[in-house]
């Protein structure tokens, strides 16, 4: 992993097995996200930024993170939607 990991790259992590669920929560609810830009056009669904509250979507999405840990990110990090 790169030297300064993405909130995506510590998803990815979690998603491998190598960190548990609690753990990715507690390293997510303190990373300082960047804002998520969306535009207006055809491709708003393919846009990710992996620094972003896109990570947490993406993880709660394929399942690493169950609906209360998302619930609990999504309370109290979703100011950076």
């Amino acid at each position: 992993m790169s030297e300064n990991p993405t909130a995506m790259d510590i998803v990815r992590r979690a998603r491998s097995g190598e960190m548990s669920q609690d753990e990715l929560v507690a390293t997510l609810s303190k990373w300082q996200f960047e804002p998520t830009y969306r535009t207006t056009g055809l491709t708003d669904d393919w846009e990710a930024r992996p620094n972003s509250f896109d990570a947490v979507e993406y993880a709660y999405l394929t399942g690493v993170l169950d609906d209360d840990a998302y619930h609990y990110l999504f309370e109290t990090l979703g100011r950076y939607r």
